[in-house]
């Protein structure tokens, strides 16, 4: 892998005068003294490893209070419209749930409460209308959602009230996913399917001029594409934290996002050493063999102290085998540089010692919360099971709320959203 080194100019000390009244004396710091404030922040951003490798050699099963104060579980509605399939992405905003899924082509709106507000557009072939949507993105402040629909290039725009705005078309450049990323600029990604193409992000403006790039490191000859492909439910190409874009490819370890003056820069680097899939084993390409057991996908999401990195199992295309151990979960302290592996199988993830709820894979995440959707089968069964019975808790009142709910969920309820509040 080739790692591009940044050299970074501090920006110009800016003088203030300060006016002292009778009484008082100003100390004039030297010039350069930085405050501990500015230290600790410049240290949070600058760029480090992730020892993957090494952190996931000692697994422990790891508690939920352990990283969160608090949890809740929100039910969304159970009206026909409102029914969820199988969900790939889910956005939330102050007032609102964002989630794409199988039940339906359209993006499905929600309350924060769980009450389904809509679906957002029409479906149909027409100049406002969508039938299929391959990724959508969120501006809160500007309250629009971008929505990239299936194999036409084309951006669709809306507003959180489901209103049409326009409609943005870039032609070839369309590539991949696209995803809003900053006032004007949007982002398109690509893995490479050829083994030609140059550049695995690409910024553009809203006329599909390019701004800026990342650069693909992996090729082979056209005589050794593959036309086989396969996707996993944590590998996730985008996530937002600190309202950034954040960026990492599939078959590239190292996650991008933006600095103070929109340039966009490495923020640190997952080592997987001999977990990554070897370069002439991806999937876009002929393989030389099948992918060696120990070899995992991984999928990131971050919140101000934490990075989250899930990993699982690869499916080898050549004996069309999936070397199953259960997906996995490394939790990354930003501020200490220390990591910890939660342990695998029995669905993985956290153990919820706060209410005794499901063990919870952290899946999204924003700033403060971590979050996943459960099903209403799977929520029930756990519910009744001995594990939730004997399960002592930090929160028993929160326990006894559970109880309760057990007696009144159905199996062909509407999916629940697991939120985690994390400590500060």
């Amino acid at each position: 892998m080739e790692i591009k080194s940044y050299i970074f100019a501090l920006p110009p000390l800016i003088l203030v005068s300060l006016i002292c009244f009778p009484g008082c004396r100003s100390e004039r710091k030297p010039e350069g003294t930085k405050t501990i404030e500015t230290e600790i922040q410049e240290q949070k951003n600058a760029f480090f490893t992730i020892d993957f490798a090494e952190i996931i050699k000692h697994p422990r099963e790891v508690l939920l209070s352990e990283i969160a104060e608090s949890i809740e579980y929100i039910p969304l509605e159970n009206t026909t419209k409102a029914l969820l399939g199988n969900v790939f992405d889910i956005q939330l905003t102050a007032k609102y749930i964002f989630i794409k899924h199988s039940g339906s082509p359209l993006l499905t709106q929600f309350s924060r409460d769980g009450k389904f507000i809509r679906h957002v557009g029409k479906e149909g072939r027409g100049p406002k209308e969508y039938g299929l949507m391959r990724k959508f993105s969120m501006d809160e402040k500007n309250q629009l959602i971008y929505i990239h629909t299936n194999w036409t290039h084309k951006i669709m725009v809306f507003n959180f009230d489901g209103e049409y705005v326009k409609k943005l078309q870039f032609g070839s450049s369309g590539r991949g996913h696209i995803s809003w990323s900053r006032d004007s600029f949007l982002v398109s990604f690509s893995e490479p399917h050829v083994g030609n193409e140059p550049f695995v992000f690409m910024e553009t403006n809203f006329k599909g001029d390019t701004i800026q790039t990342t650069a693909n490191h992996l090729f082979w000859d056209a005589g050794d594409q593959s036309q086989f492909m396969v996707s996993y439910w944590g590998r996730n190409e985008y996530y937002r934290v600190n309202n950034k874009l954040h960026m990492k490819g599939w078959y590239n370890d190292t996650v991008y996002t933006y600095d103070d003056k929109n340039k966009i820069i490495p923020k640190f680097f997952i080592d997987l050493k001999e977990h990554k899939i070897p370069d002439d084993m991806v999937y876009e390409r002929k393989s030389t063999g099948n992918i060696p057991s120990d070899c995992y996908w991984t999928g990131v999401n971050e919140s101000k102290n934490y990075v989250f990195v899930r990993y699982g199992d690869h499916y080898n295309k050549n004996d069309n085998q999936l070397n199953e151990q259960g997906d996995g979960c490394v939790l990354f302290n930003k501020n200490s540089k220390e990591g910890i592996a939660l342990k695998r199988g029995n669905n993985g993830g956290f153990i919820n010692d706060l209410d005794g709820g499901p063990p919870f894979m952290p899946k999204y995440s924003n700033d403060t919360i971590i979050f996943c959707e459960l099903t209403a089968l799977d929520f029930k069964e756990y519910l009744d099971s001995e594990t939730f019975n004997k399960k002592m808790v930090k929160n028993p009142a929160q326990k006894v709320k559970l109880e309760e709910l057990r007696k009144s969920i159905k199996e062909d309820y509407n999916h629940y959203l697991m939120i985690a509040r994390l400590k500060d």
